[in-house]
């Protein structure tokens, strides 16, 4: 005889969780002082897989002896130097802190090398910043003042060049930085401004002034992440002044790379490996310049090298599905975990259910789970009725996964079908897919135009909800006709449809949001 279960049900409304990336660990990681670091690198997969839930990005970090470059400009013409860079994140929330506002510090030290060649120029800096912040919604607000310990400015610098020793005045220094951070469930955004002024007594008793002001432009996902700065430079010196314009930047990028095995008796022919890869670079213009150095060259550019790391990904069996058109998009997403099980049951002209599509669309981005998400609800103990807090009345915890499905609604990407369910096991149509797809990434603001004028031949299909979010798909190349000019936007989404529209979504995660936010910014200073 079975025993009857007492099941009380709360649907409750429940306010979007939205799981924040550690943003705030990489904004500066090149500093804000016109110079270049290797950058913060992304996690391996397994690193990522291994790692606690972020909820917050409030977490301390310590980021040392990253190789730094830097112009000088104190002597009235431009001196590179080569040294290292730490850049240490304290937080100070404490047990019971306001997860809405705060405060932290960001120490940076730059010291010279021996190991790098200085030929003659050093540059010894140590700053530290209290960092401000507040929270509304999913926007972070960040303001950057110099700390102070006590009476004690906490900014000492130091700059010598072949033409002589330049001290930091604190008292007569000021340095500000303002950010703010845009949380969208697959990338967090990032702008701000910079304006410092640094003053320095040269050994001469002469002093010399270094105006730095510009715009912070960045973002962080789980495939790639950017820092670029544009900045305007002024330094008045007693001989003169020189003004300059600055883009310092770094793009940190994960790529997969297959590899096919050289032995004959091997048990698989090749697999995936992941390379993460770190560029870094600062162009320089110089527009007005002391007159003694007329005829000298206007224009440079320093990098640092960096090397790759490499990780390998599993190699699963997908013979069966060689030739067909999605073969290589679902074998990436195999390699990368994105898409599990059995490779001999994916089926991949098989109508893709809401549920199978938004797990892909989770593990694609590496949207944070919540640990209390990943276990089922407890048995019945007794004929003590177990109470399940349910969201949607056909979404329930023990679903293996459940996780995935409350991430993706906590986030905001996806919401019930209008008649308060969530409808996991229904098939996903390709208008809805699309819409999830652009909400990932944040860029809805793209598609608000009143009259879009949509490439395609069935466009009048189109469901009015989702007609802004395609717009902004399609703007961005993320979605574009067949070869028929059409859509289909109501018709169902396979497997293999699925794994093509994920796959470009990471694709375009890594290359062309490093584009816009690196190539177009040096572009328009040049």
């Amino acid at each position: 005889m079975k025993r009857k279960i007492s099941i009380t049900i709360f649907l409750a409304a429940l306010l979007a969780i939205i799981f924040a990336t550690p943003a705030f660990a990489r904004v500066g990681q090149i500093g804000f002082f016109g110079g270049i670091t290797e950058g913060v690198r992304l996690p391996l997969t397994t690193e990522q897989m291994i790692a606690d839930a972020n909820t917050g990005g409030q977490s301390d970090a310590n980021f040392r002896n990253m190789f730094y470059t830097e112009i000088i400009w104190l002597d009235g013409m431009p001196t590179e130097f080569e040294g290292l860079m730490n850049m240490t994140v304290n937080n100070a929330r404490g047990r019971g802190a306001n997860p809405n506002f705060g405060t932290r510090t960001v120490r940076y030290e730059i010291l010279p090398s021996d190991i790098i060649t200085a030929d003659g120029v050093s540059l010894e800096r140590d700053i530290t910043f209290t960092v401000t912040w507040r929270r509304e919604g999913n926007q972070v607000i960040e303001t950057y003042t110099v700390a102070r310990t006590g009476a004690r400015i906490r900014w000492a610098e130091t700059i010598t060049t072949p033409d002589g020793t330049f001290e930091l005045i604190p008292e007569l220094s000021h340095f500000e930085v303002s950010i703010i951070r845009d949380i969208t469930p697959g990338v967090t955004y990032y702008s701000g401004n910079i304006s410092m002024r640094a003053v320095y007594a040269a050994a001469d008793g002469e002093t010399v002034i270094h105006y730095l002001t510009g715009k912070i432009y960045g973002y962080v996902s789980a495939w790639s992440a950017t820092e670029t700065h544009r900045l305007d430079g002024l330094v008045i010196m007693p001989t003169g002044e020189i003004h300059y314009s600055n883009v310092p930047s770094v793009a940190v990028s994960k790529e997969l790379q297959y590899s096919l095995n050289e032995p004959t008796l091997i048990s698989f022919f090749g697999n995936y490996r992941e390379i993460t890869t770190n560029q870094s670079g600062l162009n320089f213009v110089i527009n007005t310049m002391p007159a003694e150095f007329y005829g000298r060259p206007t224009t440079g550019r320093a990098t640092i090298s960096s090397f790759n790391r490499f990780e390998q990904l599993i190699a699963p069996n997908l013979n069966h599905l060689r030739g067909h058109f999605a073969y290589q998009d679902i074998r990436r997403l195999f390699a990368m975990e994105v898409i599990t099980g059995n490779p001999n049951h994916f089926v991949p002209n098989q109508a893709v259910s809401r549920a199978e599509f938004m797990t892909m669309l989770a593990r694609a981005v590496k949207l944070p789970l919540d640990p209390a998400h990943l276990t089922p609800p407890p048995p019945p103990r007794g004929n003590r009725p177990v109470q399940i807090f349910q969201i949607f009345p056909d979404l329930w915890p023990d679903r293996p996964d459940y996780a995935y499905l409350r991430a993706i609604n906590d986030a905001g990407i996806a919401q019930g079908r209008g008649d308060g369910h969530f409808h996991p096991d229904q098939i996903i149509y390709r208008e809805e897919a699309y819409v999830l797809t652009l909400r990932v990434l944040g860029l809805s603001n793209l598609g608000l135009d009143p009259m879009p004028m949509l490439p395609y031949v069935d466009s009048y299909r189109i469901s009015a909800w989702a007609l802004n979010d395609i717009n902004a798909a399609t703007r961005i190349g993320l979605i574009a006709p067949d070869e028929d000019g059409m859509l289909h936007p109501q018709e169902y989404l396979t497997k293999a449809q699925a794994a093509a529209l994920i796959n470009r979504l990471i694709e375009y995660m890594r290359h062309e949001l490093i584009r816009d936010y690196t190539e177009n910014i040096i572009n328009f200073m040049n």
